[in-house]
């Protein structure tokens, strides 16, 4: 289970955090053609959080889901400030990867792309190919992530891309099962136009587990994503924009020698009553209950889980009287874990083999009580490869009805009723990498 004493007080958290929050001068890019006045069908793409480093550096993929060519107008952003420009025309069907550490030297890296029209999708993968992250199509007022562990051995940050032509400005909290703080250094943070910054938890949550992250936008608009070495294992945590009463996880390995721990932040002032609804296969599970306190975290082990038996994947559906942050921390017992967000409901979806791995699991949650179908095609196809059938708060396995996605490839899932999606690339035990789909809509 991913908690540990957490012996800081809001005092502790406080002291010495004069460089948690690394802000270099940039040299802010002439703006975009239309920017301020945006020409219809055009459309961005916002990347941030990618690390750097000589050691297998990370890289962005562009995937032109339409049957059109489309011009892409790239900038990549260091986090000491310098910038590096591409134009690239993507053709129909096809992919674009760009390394931005071939470019510009840098510890993390955002990149910016303009696209003439929509249909293009993106998304960030560290060079170990078991982190990724898809890449957001507008800035957001709030964020949340939580999960995070700075233990010896681990490190986490917080990177914040500005998208917009004038400066941003936001203020930071930070939580842990001993409370919560508002450092001063995160406190009215100014983020240049089209500037990366990012925030080290551990110069403020110092040896830690469970600790949670919330960022307010006092001034435009940010772009934010969790980056975690926990013990040599990398995840990039896309978060949340806001705290929910509902998260769905859907596919939460219960493997043997594997751990998956659902970790909880209760950013308000009311007590946290947090149900854990688990659906695995024929089993009858009984609900798994947690309680975490007002603006603290809390954590609750799902494998190995003595109510839980270790037969595959389980769809883990959490509800809680109060909003709250959830994630899902997966990997191997006395190892580090990866941090996952919780997968959005959507009516359509895009999946691409951005890893080069391929899959090991797709599985659809139906959050509502009426039966709804999934339709699977290969991306450019009007031929549905499967029709999947999911009853209300069932689960539905589309590798099983179409055996041939795990080789990888593309593909749209579309239906008429709201579903959530989860993915998992091959890995051992199986189910520790999860992936995030791509809304198709």
């Amino acid at each position: 289970m991913r908690r540990g004493p957490l012996l800081v007080t809001c005092a502790v958290v406080l002291a010495g955090v004069g460089v948690a929050v690394t802000l270099r001068p940039a040299h802010n890019p002439a703006a975009y053609p239309g920017e301020g006045a945006v020409a219809p069908q055009s459309t961005a793409l916002y990347c941030t959080g990618l690390p750097g480093g000589a050691h297998r550096p990370g890289r962005v993929t562009f995937l032109n889901t339409t049957a059109a060519s489309r011009a892409l107008e790239i900038e990549v952003v260091a986090d000491t400030g310098r910038v590096a420009t591409r134009s690239v025309t993507l053709a129909a069907r096809t992919q674009y990867a760009l390394q931005p550490s071939t470019l510009e030297a840098g510890t993390f890296y955002a990149v910016l792309a303009r696209v003439a029209g929509g249909g293009v999708v993106a998304e960030e993968v560290a060079g170990t190919n078991a982190a990724a992250a898809p890449c957001a199509r507008a800035g957001t007022t709030s964020w949340s992530a939580t999960g995070f562990s700075t233990a010896v051995g681990s490190s986490a940050y917080v990177s914040v891309f500005n998208p917009t032509a004038t400066a941003a400005v936001f203020d930071a909290s930070v939580y842990s099962a001993a409370g919560f703080a508002a450092p001063q250094a995160y406190q009215g943070v100014s983020v240049p136009a089209h500037a990366e910054v990012y925030l080290d938890l551990a110069r403020v949550a110092v040896n830690l587990r469970g600790v949670g992250v919330g960022l307010r936008v006092l001034r435009g608009s940010l772009v934010a994503v969790g980056v975690e070495d926990a013990q040599g294992t990398l995840s990039l945590d896309p978060g949340q924009a806001t705290p929910e009463r509902r998260a769905y996880f859907p596919v939460v390995t219960t493997a043997q020698r594997a751990s998956a721990v659902l970790e909880v932040a209760n950013p308000g002032p009311e007590p946290a009553e947090v149900r854990v609804h688990v659906v695995l296969g024929a089993f009858r599970i009984a609900d798994q209950y947690l309680s975490v306190a007002p603006f603290t975290t809390g954590a609750l082990a799902l494998t190995p889980n003595p109510a839980i038996p270790a037969a595959g994947y389980a769809a883990v559906s959490v509800s809680s009287n109060v909003p709250v942050v959830t994630g899902l921390a997966t990997g191997t017992a006395g190892a580090g874990s990866a941090l996952s967000a919780p997968s959005p409901t959507t009516s359509s979806a895009v999946v691409h083999d951005f890893t080069s791995k391929g899959f090991d699991a797709l599985r659809v949650l139906n959050p509502g009580r009426r039966t709804i179908t999934v339709t699977l095609r290969a991306l450019g196809s009007s031929s549905a490869l499967a029709h999947l059938r999911v009853e209300g708060h069932g689960v539905g396995d589309l590798a099983a009805a179409a055996p041939g996605v795990r080789t990888g490839g593309s593909y749209v899932l579309t239906s008429p009723g709201s579903f959530v999606l989860g993915l998992t690339a091959p890995s051992r035990p199986a189910g520790i990498t999860v992936l995030a789909p791509l809304d198709g809509r």
